[in-house]
């Protein structure tokens, strides 16, 4: 055994400051009640020399029926597997010097398979008092029909009464709210704030189409969570010395980028959706699919309608390279004469995969293999009317790029999405949008000497 006055790796165990921790409650600075496609900007207000843990943090808001009371069915519905995140639209976060730290399109639709892809309980129980998801999302249907559904199929979503409200509780699914340090907000330059713009009023919420009275909305008392820790003089006097000497502050993270493309109305076969991302490390790709004219109509839930349009097969053009070399299959139809055979695993393994270097709690799904209403993948000749929980998603990790992802921001080159195409699928109703989210690491660095932050990824 090696004599102690040899060890010299042996480290003395380090203190931690002494901290004084509280909640404090952040309001927004722009007004006190917003409705459909307005920004509510929330300032990130916390004391000088203080530290946030954005990952407890959470967003309060309260969403109110405006229906006349009266009538039949006055039912707001909420979105029974995003819930009351369908009513956000853009999710941002901007330094106090005016610096973009995040920006995620479609905020609504990415919950909504953060949720689809959690444990059935956890959205039944957890999700549906803070966030008003079904309490039995394993049936629960989301509807992808212009012709809605009557108070009768209601199909598990909870609701709000004409005239009444119901209060929220949202914890983001961003890259700041998911660092793996504590922010030095107190040490930077300006206040950064949260905005967030909210979806349109007939795309955040659902109506049954045997409503008489017109149902719309507004958001009041928005309120930003933050606990707050405040080191004492001493380490905070250390710290700002620390950083003012040169010393840049890191601070790792792992965020979404939003991109779109249209996949034109009756589309079969190959189609090759082209995007455009210039992250540095990439480490997964997720592609949704929905029906562009559904996105703002109120008797479908647009959040969560999805679709799978008859998919036979998808991969990915990265880099100039195919990934994965053979692509995954997907099939919907039933074995014949010992010809097809439902094939939907290798999608939902690789989306379980994909979103695993965000959070890595997502170990079940509110989907199943057959149900009508909440199938994983719809069957051809339901794809058209009902929705999919499904994604095309990719694990980058998984094909040779090691723990550090793929970098993508010099290739100069696209990301492409083949995805092979039956025929009457969803395109057959319309138009569909295809949401790519780029899975990506990203720094946020904090510069001692300005104050300055900013985001690199």
């Amino acid at each position: 055994m090696t004599p102690s006055v040899l060890r010299y790796s042996d480290q003395i165990p380090q203190m931690s400051p002494q901290m004084d921790f509280n909640y404090i409650s952040m309001i927004p600075s722009n007004g006190a009640v917003f409705t459909g496609n307005q920004e509510v900007r929330i300032p990130i207000n916390v004391p000088a020399d203080s530290f946030v843990d954005m990952k407890r943090a959470y967003i309060r808001y309260k969403i109110t029926n405006l229906a006349a009371a009266g009538g039949n069915h006055s039912l707001l519905a909420l979105d029974p597997i995003a819930g009351a995140a369908s009513f956000i639209g853009t999710f941002r976060v901007v330094s106090g010097t005016g610096a973009l730290l995040e920006e995620i399109q479609h905020y609504d639709a990415l919950v909504a398979q953060m949720n689809i892809n959690q444990n059935d309980a956890v959205v039944a129980t957890r999700g549906a008092i803070t966030m008003g998801t079904s309490q039995s999302p394993m049936t629960a249907v989301a509807i992808s029909n212009v012709a809605g559904n009557a108070v009768a199929a209601l199909g598990g979503k909870q609701t709000i009464e004409a005239t009444k409200s119901k209060v929220f509780y949202h914890e983001p699914v961003s890259a700041v709210f998911n660092a793996d340090k504590l922010f030095p907000f107190g040490y930077t330059q300006g206040t950064s704030y949260v905005s967030l713009t909210l979806n349109s009023n007939d795309g955040a919420i659902c109506e049954f189409n045997d409503s008489t009275n017109t149902v719309t909305w507004n958001a009041s008392e928005f309120e930003l969570v933050l606990p707050v820790l405040r080191p004492g003089a001493e380490f905070a006097n250390n710290f700002r010395t620390l950083i003012q000497s040169g010393l840049p502050i890191n601070i790792h993270s792992v965020g979404f980028q939003n991109s779109q493309q249209n996949i034109e109305a009756n589309a079969t076969g190959m189609q090759t959706v082209t995007f455009s991302t210039r992250k540095r490390s990439v480490k997964s790709v997720m592609t949704t699919l929905r029906v562009n004219n559904q996105l703002t109509q109120k008797l479908c839930n647009s959040s969560s309608g999805f679709k799978n349009n008859n998919a036979k097969d998808y991969q990915y053009s990265i880099g100039g390279r195919r990934i994965p070399s053979a692509p995954i299959k997907v099939d919907t139809t039933s074995e014949t004469n010992g010809v097809g055979g439902v094939d939907i695993g290798g999608a939902y393994n690789n989306t379980l995969m994909a979103l695993g270097h965000y959070n890595s709690n997502l170990r079940g799904s509110i989907s199943n293999a057959s149900t009508a209403g909440s199938a994983y993948m719809q069957a051809v000749a339901s794809d058209p009317t009902l929705s999919s929980r499904c994604a095309f998603a990719l694990d980058l990790e998984s094909y040779g790029e090691g723990l550090s992802g793929m970098n993508l921001a010099g290739q100069g080159l696209p990301l492409v999405l083949h995805l092979n195409c039956g025929a009457t699928g969803a395109a057959s109703v319309g138009a569909l949008l295809a949401d790519l989210y780029v899975i990506h690491d990203v720094i946020f660095t904090l510069d001692g000497v300005s104050g300055t932050l900013s985001a690199s990824s």
